[in-house]
């Protein structure tokens, strides 16, 4: 019984001491099954910390590329919350790993590599913020990204794997335990493989992500190659100038690189100049160059210039040029970006335009004040005229009376240069062969100039024919071969020279207003002091004259570029300083047939009392043009507007010519009234007289078809002849 009882009490306190060990052994086991699985589940946040970081870096990274390719600012929100992930990150991990000092110092290493990383990003976003587009490209494309993120990739790697070994280790100490008891051994194994599914699942998972990264990173490699073909294609193909020029030390500028654009510009390869020095390769321009380089690089700013390049290849350009200083991690300036504009054909645009305001501008005045200036003339003239009779037995009255007929000449020449010059002189352009006419001159020009000068002309075979105003054409070559008598003070030769010329397209780009095409040259050559290049930019601006005072008006050669303008040709001087001057006229080639001669002038000057209506809106020229009639014999009728003249005409009184103003008041304009009076009188001849046209007869310059015009003011053997002209030929229809 006692040995029962302590076989009992034995079997108890053995069951006891099993239940203690039992309960021991479980609270051991529970408790280092706690513990393996706390470190586990440690194991598993310092991985997934690690991959939470370096996937926030790429975000952050991704974010930036997205930035700078497309210029969106949605693709800043990613970037904006991987940095403040970042953060957040590497507190939680650095404080994961405090019990591993292993661990500490790779954590460190990561934060360090990530912040340097997360700094270049920050300077590439701001840089693209501030517009420095061609500054953030360069940054990324400078490869240091890609290598920073490898080595944040292998430490994330590092880490992953130390945790992996502490997890094996932790993972042995359970199964260890395990082992004790079967009971508590297949509760711990239970634990253990559900521990193990958890692991296997939050491993699976991080697969998943690391997975997810692994593309992601291919995706911004692939996304860097597009940003850095896209810009090698800009710099190959953009048709501006870029440059790339390297800073140094101790003030050493060299060029490192040029675009195919500015290859060709230059006349060079990029490889024959690729590293030189500015101030060897330039040598003439080279120290101001490098001084303007030095003020980029000080001013820390772009710069822009605009500079005329005389020496190039295809000639004098005038370049627009921006350069920007681009600085080093360290803050000091690498080197300088330029991009240059070539704005020559803008600048000549913007000139052409100039003149052609100033050119408008002296039409404008001088058209407003032809007409009443004219009229004026024309009374003074016209009540010359008929004095002229009345003095003719006093000489010194006979005398004065030229004299102030000689100054209202004067006066009305120089309306008419000044309207040649704003080209809104009217114009009666025939085709013409110029050869006949200069032929023609050829004797007048000898006896103007005198004996002293030899005058030779030179016709080439084949001529074309040209259209002009024959007239405007002598007045011209005239007005020339007097400047050239100046010019060899009395004794010389002067060559007139006609042949055939082509202006090409290459010809036109670089001279002003020219068309191109083929055309009739006109060039009158001296021998004579030539012109310096002063005198040269200068010598078609009206009043500009080199002659003493009193021995010209300045406004000959301007007279003569109006004229050529005006049709539709081209004017060129070369002359240097003792060599003479050549002035070049180009008249445009006509395919027609020259216009026929003009028959012999009517010798009848006196008007056989036919009847002439003058209308002439104001009082004082239409009573001295009616004075003028009655003197060369004809019966003059007046109205003072177009719709009085029309009445006349209607009423049936014989009237032999109209003898009309351009200009007139009232709501009957002078063009309908001459069509109306056609359309009563097919027969009745129309002379028209102004002292200045504008588009009323006159369009684009040039007198309209079947439209004879005198011009005011016009002397009394000038009307008479023409009134005999017109009265001597069938009216035009």
């Amino acid at each position: 019984m006692l040995g029962f009882k302590r076989v009992i009490a034995a079997s108890i306190v053995l069951a006891l001491l099993v239940a203690g060990l039992s309960l021991f052994l479980a609270y051991t086991n529970l408790n280092s099954l706690a513990r393996a699985r706390y470190w586990v589940a440690h194991t598993h946040a310092v991985i997934e910390t690690t991959q939470d970081l370096f996937s926030a870096e790429q975000d952050s990274e991704s974010g930036e590329r997205g930035y700078l390719i497309t210029g969106d600012d949605r693709y800043l929100a990613p970037y904006a919350a991987a940095r403040s992930a970042i953060a957040a990150d590497e507190v939680s991990l650095a404080k994961l790993v405090t019990d591993n000092p292993a661990q500490v110092a790779r954590v460190k290493a990561l934060s360090d590599l990530i912040n340097r990383r997360q700094t270049v990003i920050d300077r590439v976003v701001a840089l693209e913020r501030a517009g420095d587009d061609a500054g953030a490209r360069k940054i990324v494309s400078s490869g240091g990204g890609r290598a920073a993120m490898d080595d944040i990739r292998r430490l994330v790697g590092d880490i992953r794997r130390g945790e992996q070994l502490l997890l094996t280790a932790r993972t042995a100490e359970a199964d260890a335990a395990e082992r004790l008891t079967l009971v508590i051994g297949m509760v711990v194994s239970l634990l253990a493989l559900a521990g193990l599914i958890v692991g296997v699942i939050l491993l699976a998972g991080a697969n998943r992500r690391l997975t997810r990264a692994m593309e992601d990173a291919k995706e911004a490699n692939a996304a860097r190659e597009a940003v850095d073909a896209l810009s090698r294609a800009i710099f190959a193909n953009t048709p501006d100038y870029l440059i790339v020029i390297g800073v140094g030390d101790d003030d050493e500028f060299t060029l490192a690189d040029i675009n195919p654009a500015f290859e060709k510009a230059l006349g060079v390869t990029a490889a024959q100049v690729r590293g030189r020095s500015i101030r060897t390769m330039l040598p003439v321009v080279g120290e101001r160059l490098v001084a303007h380089y030095r003020r980029v690089v000080a001013g820390g700013r772009p710069v822009t210039t605009r500079d005329e390049i005389a020496r190039l290849p295809g000639g004098p350009r005038v370049w627009e040029s921006i350069l920007a200083p681009v600085a080093g991690p360290d803050g000091a300036v690498e080197r300088i970006i330029g991009a240059i504009r070539d704005i020559t054909d803008r600048e000549r645009a913007e000139e052409r335009l100039r003149d052609s305001q100033r050119l408008e501008a002296v039409g404008q005045l001088t058209g407003g004040v032809a007409h009443d200036f004219n009229n004026l003339l024309q009374v003074i003239r016209g009540n010359l005229d008929l004095l002229q009779s009345a003095v003719a037995d006093d000489e010194r009255a006979s005398q004065r009376l030229k004299n102030a007929v000689h100054g209202a000449e004067r006066a009305a020449q120089l309306t008419r240069q000044l309207l040649a010059f704003a080209r809104r002189q009217p114009l009666a352009p025939q085709v013409v062969n110029l050869s006949r006419l200069v032929s023609d001159m050829a004797d007048l020009l000898r006896r103007t100039l005198g004996e002293a000068i030899e005058v030779e002309t030179v016709v080439a075979g084949g001529l074309w024919n040209t259209i002009a105003d024959p007239a405007q054409v002598e007045s011209a070559l005239l007005n020339l071969a007097l400047n050239a008598r100046d010019a060899m003070a009395g004794s010389g030769r002067l060559t007139v020279e006609i042949t055939n010329a082509v202006l090409d397209e290459a010809y036109a780009r670089d001279a002003r207003d020219v068309t191109p095409g083929q055309y009739v040259l006109l060039a009158v050559s001296d021998t004579g002091e030539g012109m310096s290049e002063e005198t040269k930019a200068r010598v078609f601006e009206p009043f500009f004259t080199t002659k003493a005072d009193g021995k010209g008006t300045g406004l000959g050669l301007s007279m003569v570029y109006g004229f050529v303008k005006q049709s539709s040709g081209h004017i060129q001087i070369y002359s240097e300083p003792g060599h003479g001057t050549t002035v070049k006229i180009y008249l445009p080639r006509s395919r027609q047939a020259a216009t026929a001669a003009a028959p012999t002038e009517p010798t009848a000057r006196n008007g056989d009392g036919r009847v002439i209506l003058v209308v002439e809106d104001e009082e004082a020229v239409r009573t001295a043009a009616v004075a003028v009639l009655e003197d060369l014999g004809y019966r003059p009728m007046q109205a003072a507007d177009a719709e009085s003249a029309l009445a006349l005409v209607r009423s049936g009184q014989p009237i032999d010519l109209v003898f009309t103003d351009v200009v007139m008041p009232g709501q009957l304009r002078t063009r309908e009234f001459a069509r109306q009076v056609r359309e009563l009188r097919p027969d009745l001849p129309i002379l028209f007289t102004s002292g200045y046209t504008e588009n009323a007869i006159v369009h684009h310059g040039r007198l309209d078809e079947g439209v004879s015009l005198i011009s005011k003011p016009y002397g009394k053997e000038d009307l008479a002849l023409r009134l005999a002209q017109m009265l001597a030929q069938p009216a035009a229809g």
